[in-house]
């Protein structure tokens, strides 16, 4: 019997056999590459390093040349009692996690079918061309794939067993269907804008009037026609039904269904509102988003120095959002969030939003289908521009949308202090928050100078409409402590709430009473340590150089801008960095390395090569063979690296010393 454990050797297993793998984040189908199941390959070095950076990812493999029929549910009724099942058995089968079967079969000669939803029955579909499937031992919630005995895949792809003869028929009838819609349909929808495109397609028709049924036959045959790989059957009818809780727009329903038509004349009172009828119309007030800040359709704008940590605060906030749990001092309603970032790259976003939910003790479950993001540095938009993005959204599908940084967003030679240009912007921004039913958060910085003696709706750059026209005004000013800040708000439809004091526990931002929040930080103790007074002073990192070099440095070495940029994420400046490094190397406790071909500089808490092996006048072979003999525990592509050579030829060599080793 088969056993594949460790997901490592599997995916170097599969790859040997000849079958493509690529990794996906650990318990999803989500790929980990950037280009997905494009970036699947056989060859034994890339599929090495990738489980050496993710040792726990799944294991996917395209299903390109191959057919798999997947069999949804341990009770699926297809076929049940049919001849026909025992043409299935004959193929490799792997057992899914939710108790169904994947049947592997390679397409004959001549064939090119795509991927199927639950056109050959319900609940069970195909994966071909243009789609993957994951590779036992892989995870999804919590559950394994799992070989059956006697099943298990150990045939290259060019010896599977074609389909029985009664398949390949149905499978023809159904691509020439496909090959007929597939002349009017549109574009093709990559595998990470599945979803939201889906729902902005459902946003539209239930804006339209269209019922839950029409909406549901309209996405699952989209899904069927343009998305690469298709949605589990399960997943399409999640969204519609969704999406169909929502009232549709009147508006628009009128303008589809020419209701204007039937009623040419208008009442010449009927231009103005009554008073009353508004009152008897509209009893209550929107529903909140953040209890005594926000409520839906509202903005809010979050006011600090550059630097100061806001954006790390805002990342609390859209967890907190995600998973319905407090932000700062306050209740928050749970729903899908949506931040639209152009100032930070997406490797940053990437690197700092695990960070936070890590931190905050989140369970992946609790955010990964809630929180979305919207990188925009290198193609940046200013909000005139996004009017048609926003327009483009479902109305009820995202609680909070973020825009992070404000000033960013502001159209190519505005004005900041231009109170009509700023008004028009917080015009176009409500219309976009009432008809989404989103409350936006707006991240923008302050005026220059000090902030400690201006009132809090003069805190904020630009001209006074930004803060007159948010429905909330959140202000963040260096507090006298350290590493602390005040934090002070207006707010329109809630009583303004009392200020409070948070400080920095990094990557978080935490309320701490102990502090009063009038003890701004003045002037002249911009330069020198300031007095805690009676307040309880903050515990801060006492930085070393023992504390760096264990929170920074590696055995294995790492390239000093990278150093430098995972000290910045702790708050470490650039210049207190150099100097870490400078009185770490003075005192043994690192060591510089030269790293790759370019020689770039480096440091690692163990020392470089000996000389004898790094000696240009000795043969390539002995060099290597020199450094594998005395960095045994080291992989081949780090070896590599540091010598300047091929990967390839480190393994052979490693394999012919183990081979002479053995003789």
């Amino acid at each position: 019997m088969l056993r594949l454990d460790d997901l490592s050797t599997a995916a170097l297993y599969y790859a040997e056999l000849g079958y493509a793998v690529f990794p996906c984040i650990p318990g999803t189908k989500t790929p980990l590459t950037r280009n997905g199941f494009k970036d699947a390959t056989t060859d034994l070095d890339l599929v090495e390093s990738w489980w050496q950076k993710y040792p726990n990812a799944n294991i996917a493999t395209p299903t390109e040349h191959l057919l798999v029929i997947d069999v949804d549910g341990a009770n699926n009724p297809w076929l049940a009692g049919d001849e026909k099942q025992w043409d299935l058995s004959r193929a490799s089968i792997a057992r899914t996690p939710r108790g169904g079967f994947h049947h592997y079969f390679k397409q004959p000669q001549g064939k090119a079918w795509r991927n199927t939803t639950s056109r050959l029955a319900p609940h069970v579909d195909t994966r071909a061309n243009g789609g993957y499937v994951l590779l036992p031992p892989s995870f999804v919630n919590g559950s394994p794939y799992i070989w059956q005995p006697e099943c298990e895949l150990t045939d290259p792809p060019a010896r599977l067993l074609d389909p029985p003869a009664w398949l390949i028929e149905l499978l023809d009838s159904i691509s020439e269907e496909k090959l007929t819609a597939h002349s009017t349909a549109g574009n093709e929808i990559p595998i990470r804008q599945r979803n939201m495109s889906l729902a902005r397609l459902a946003g539209v028709m239930r804006r339209a009037g269209m019922t839950e049924p029409e909406i549901r036959a309209a996405l699952l045959q989209t899904n069927t026609d343009r998305c690469a790989p298709p949605l589990e059957t399960r997943e399409v009818e999640k969204i519609a039904s969704s999406i169909a809780r929502y009232e549709p727009d009147q508006v628009t329903v009128a303008f589809v269904e020419d209701h204007f038509s039937q009623d040419r004349e208008t009442k010449r009172d009927s231009i103005f509102r009554g008073a009353f009828e508004m009152c008897q119309e509209l009893k209550e007030m929107n529903p909140p988003l953040i209890h005594g800040l926000l409520r839906e359709g509202e903005t809010m704008n979050v006011i600090a120095a550059p630097k100061a940590g806001k954006s790390w605060l805002v990342l609390n906030l859209a967890f907190s959002v995600c998973s319905g749990r407090r932000w700062l001092d306050f209740d928050t309603v749970p729903g899908r969030v949506l931040l639209i970032d152009n100032e930070l790259h997406p490797e940053t976003l990437a690197n700092r939003i695990p960070r936070v939910a890590e931190a905050l003790k989140l369970r992946d479950c609790d955010w990964k289908d809630h929180f979305f993001v919207e990188p925009l540095r290198g193609r940046l938009r200013d909000l005139n521009s996004m009017e048609n993005y926003f327009k483009s959204l479902p109305p009820n599908y995202f609680k909070l949308i973020i825009l992070d940084a404000f000033y960013r967003f502001m159209p190519s030679g505005m004005d900041e202090n231009d109170n009509g240009a700023m008004a028009n912007l917080f015009n176009l921004i409500d219309r976009c928050a009432g008809a989404l039913h989103s409350g936006f958060v707006l991240v923008h910085h302050t005026t220059k100078g000090v902030q400690s003696g201006k009132s809090v709706t003069d805190v904020g750059a630009g001209a006074g409409s930004q803060s007159r026209a948010a429905d909330c005004h959140l202000v963040l000013r260096p507090h006298e402590i350290d590493d602390c800040l005040s934090v002070h708000a207006v707010t329109r439809s809630w009583p303004s709430p009392k200020p409070f004091v948070i400080r920095q526990t990094f990557p978080l931002w935490i309320p701490d009473p102990r502090l009063d929040p009038e003890a701004l930080k003045k002037p002249d103790q911009y330069h020198r340590q300031p007095k805690t007074s009676s307040a309880t002073p903050v515990d801060e990192i006492e930085w070393t150089a023992e504390k760096f070099v264990s929170e920074f440095i590696t055995d294995a070495p790492q390239c000093k801008a990278l150093i430098i940029e995972n000290a910045e994420q702790a708050d470490l400046s650039t210049r207190r960095t150099a100097r870490f490094l400078q009185i770490a190397e003075e005192q043994g406790l690192i060591y510089r390395w030269q790293i790759g071909r370019h020689k770039a500089l480096g440091y690692a808490t163990t020392a470089p090569p000996a000389e004898s092996n790094s000696d240009p006048d000795l043969p390539l072979r002995q060099r290597v063979e020199n450094y594998i003999a005395q960095n045994s525990h080291r992989s081949s592509s780090v070896i590599a690296n540091e010598l300047g050579v091929d990967n390839s030829y480190v393994r052979r060599i490693r394999r012919e010393m183990k081979g002479e080793s053995n003789d």
